[in-house]
């Protein structure tokens, strides 16, 4: 940390500045604070570029980026303020060390921390491209930070990875980057492969101290990076035949960034707080940084404050120094000798001096093309924008380590990238609902027809024994149509149904009768429908509070909920009431609380008559017909996600990376799997099942992981590489057919056929 001098800012939005961090090749970081005393680290970009159109054009594109990446290993964004007079980006603090500062510190990482931060790394790029679709272009060791929870990736493209930058002739703008790879020596644009190149480079540098092109003179290390083959002696034997891979000089020859992530970290790469993933140098250091930031002026206030490091060999480690006044350097146990700082190879130099190496550019105006000198260069409409195309037959590709990614059988990019509700699987055909109704072969993915004028048909079901009618719920009628080629077969109107009829939402099914909900006039009411014979079979109105968000048939009844009428005595709040309707006549059965179930809480119904709920957070089991509590396990608020039961077991995510399988009949833990997250926030997962029960999926906002349904081994995990989005949400993965042998998935704009077991 040092002081801020006369022409920094004190400012910028919210945020008022206290010391600077560290300073990258485009910008400054700074430990700042808001209003409510927290720490922040404001990432502000240089005067002399802030001016420059390009550089905005590029530094909002990144602060996207940043958005759109934010979870396992990457901070949120908490504000960003790119059209400001110094554009900047908002971070919570965390204390940390930049991955170059370690190495200078204490030498090489261990072989463990190297596998753990690599794996974050390579999980990180995975995700990157993903959602771009491009290369990363934002790793480096002055960028990479390491904090006592793991590693933090805190830049999102090339000028956050830039080494340097400067304004050129009319506004343009120059970056220099600073790794190369052979493709970009070659005049190439990168794509995603060279960031795998990149990874290599930095996990060699982590492991041996030294870069595997340090060899020789600074101005011919392009040519070895090009031509000559590394030098991987100071990394451990174990991790060079990776390495090796990962620096090929071909982009195809590299592995995918999942495969080097499994290869790794085979269990997934997730430390928690206290783990000590760090060597106990590191860790004291991190402490040191947290209690200087606790001790500037100003209400600075860290959100996680590591522990000291242990002692070492009996010792204690250094105290904390003094409060802040001056810059300080990294904190030296005393029981340890210094140790130098590594040998400045190509590698490393290219963090300190890459100007020496990077000099003359190659003007690549709206594009990231990169010549080989190494410099970018920008005017102010840097690129088209334009999302690229879906491939809807992506190529296979080879899986050399167990827990690297399916290749998806096909891609399906919906129509007006709209999709309304779940689809239909009927036979060989994917019906699926969105602007346009089209039919899609299961197997291939190909767009078999497309019905326009069916657009807005949702909630769609088979329409009874004839296989090749299905039966959906439109905007102002019931829909039959037949999934061979989407030809209408027949339509009722609400208003047929009853006069004044609305709009209806289907509430339940059970072979051919569908409950639906209707309002005439200012009456609502639960209808029974037999979608077969097209008759109305009752009519129930609901009362004051009654609601069908929540139903299922199961045992002969149709089980719904409702907030009871009143708290019981001493209770807070209002408990859920379940209540059974014959389902032939629309008459009451019973209606009973569970326990403290709330109206909110997670439910499901099994077909034996045992209610699965998630009251209080943790994972309860009722008779349905003696409301008595089978069986419980965990407590304490947010503790588990909507359980799904499949072949006697029940499988339960929580909101942060685990997934449990239980016994149904007693609770039983069988086993405890893992999706090999590291939120920054609570996270909602759902669990689906193969037809087989072989393979359980856990789909999450950022990715589908499979699990082995009789162990809990995670056998791989999914992240799409679909059009590029330019909203920060993408919402959540979904499924929408689980099979004997494939499982579809919904992310984004686009239908994915996964194979499962």
């Amino acid at each position: 940390m040092e002081a801020l001098t006369a022409e920094e800012p004190r400012e910028l939005g919210p945020y008022r500045m206290r010391a600077r961090l560290r300073e990258t090749g485009t910008a400054r970081v700074y430990l700042a604070h808001g209003a409510d005393g927290r720490g922040v680290c404001v990432t502000a970009a240089r005067p002399d570029l802030a001016a420059l159109p390009a550089f905005r054009t590029r530094f909002r594109a990144e602060a996207q980026a940043a958005e759109r990446l934010a979870g396992p290993w990457v901070p949120p964004v908490l504000a960003t303020g790119p059209e400001e007079w110094l554009p900047w980006l908002a971070t919570p603090f965390t204390a940390a060390l930049t991955l170059a500062e370690a190495v200078a510190l204490a030498g090489p990482l261990p072989e463990e921390a190297v596998r753990t931060l690599g794996a974050a790394l390579a999980a990180t790029l995975e995700r990157a491209h993903a959602v771009t679709g491009e290369a990363f272009q934002g790793l480096g060791p002055d960028v990479v930070l390491l904090t006592a929870e793991g590693p933090l990736v805190t830049a999102f493209g090339v000028l956050g990875g830039a080494s340097a930058a400067s304004a050129g002739e009319g506004g343009r703008l120059g970056v220099t980057v600073g790794y190369l790879t052979p493709e970009q020596v070659a005049g190439e644009r990168p794509g995603p492969a060279a960031d795998v190149f990149m990874l290599g480079m930095l996990l060699a540098y982590a492991a041996g101290g030294a870069g595997p092109f340090d060899s020789g003179p600074a101005d011919a290390a392009a040519h070895r990076i090009a031509h000559s083959v590394p030098d991987l002696t100071p990394v451990p034997a174990a991790l060079r035949p990776l390495l090796g891979r990962c620096l090929a000089k071909a982009p195809g020859s590299r592995p995918a960034p999942a495969e080097v992530a499994a290869e790794l970290v085979p269990g997934g790469a997730a430390p928690l707080p206290g783990t000590g993933w760090l060597p106990p140098r590191l860790t004291a250091a991190i402490a040191e940084r947290a209690a200087q930031a606790q001790e500037l002026p100003g209400p600075v206030v860290a959100d996680r404050v590591p522990e000291p490091a242990p002692a070492l060999n009996g010792h204690p480690t250094a105290p904390p120094q003094p409060a802040w006044s001056a810059p300080q350097p990294l904190p030296v146990p005393p029981q340890e000798a210094p140790r130098a700082a590594p040998p400045a190879g190509a590698l490393s130099r290219l963090a300190a001096d890459r100007r020496s190496l990077l000099t003359a550019g190659l003007a690549a105006v709206a594009g990231l093309a990169v010549g080989a000198a190494g410099v970018l260069a920008f005017d102010g409409d840097d690129g088209d924008g334009k999302a690229p195309a879906v491939d809807s037959k992506p190529a296979a590709r080879p899986q050399p380590v167990p827990g690297a990614p399916p290749a998806a059988r096909w891609g399906y990019a919906v129509p007006g990238g709209k999709l309304l509700g779940t689809p239909l699987v009927q036979g060989a055909v994917l019906v699926v609902p969105g602007a346009t109704l089209t039919g899609v072969d299961l197997r291939t993915g190909r767009q078999l027809w497309t019905r326009p004028e069916l657009a807005g048909l949702a909630q769609l079901q088979p329409a009874g024994p004839d296989p090749a009618v299905a039966f959906g719920v439109g905007p102002t009628d019931f829909t039959w149509f037949a999934v061979a080629d989407g030809a209408i077969r027949q339509k009722v109107a609400y208003a047929q149904l009853a006069p004044g009829m609305g709009t209806t939402e289907v509430r339940a099914h059970d072979g051919t009768t569908v409950w639906f909900t209707a309002t005439v006039g200012k009456d609502t009411a639960l209808y029974a429908y037999d979608i077969a014979t097209r008759t109305t079979l009752w009519r129930r109105p609901l009362g004051r509070g009654e609601t069908f968000e929540w139903a299922t048939a199961v045992g002969g009844r149709l089980i719904a909920r409702r907030p009871a009428a009143a708290p019981p005595k001493g209770a807070k709040q209002v408990l859920a009431e379940f209540f059974a309707v014959d389902p032939k006549t629309g008459k009451d059965l019973w209606a009973r609380s569970y326990g403290t179930v709330l109206p909110t809480d997670a439910a499901v119904l099994s077909p034996d008559g045992t209610l699965l709920t998630t009251a209080g957070g943790g994972l309860q089991a009722f008779d349905l017909e003696t409301t008595k509590l089978r069986w419980q396990r965990g407590k304490g608020a947010g503790t588990y996600g909507t359980p799904l039961l499949s072949k006697g077991f029940v499988y339960a995510p929580d909101t942060t990376t685990k997934v449990a399988a239980v016994a149904a009949p007693d609770g039983r833990e069988m086993w405890v799997g893992s999706t090999d997250l590291a939120p920054t926030a609570p996270v909602e997962t759902r669990t689906v099942a193969s037809a087989s029960g072989r393979t359980v999926l856990a789909l999450d906002p950022f990715q589908v992981t499979a699990l082995d349904a009789a162990s809990g081994e995670r056998l791989w995990k999914f992240q799409d590489a679909g059009a590029k989005e330019q909203s920060a949400d993408r919402g959540t993965y979904r499924a929408v057919a689980a099979g004997a042998d494939a499982a579809v998935v919904w992310h984004g704009t686009t239908l994915y056929a996964l194979p499962v077991r």
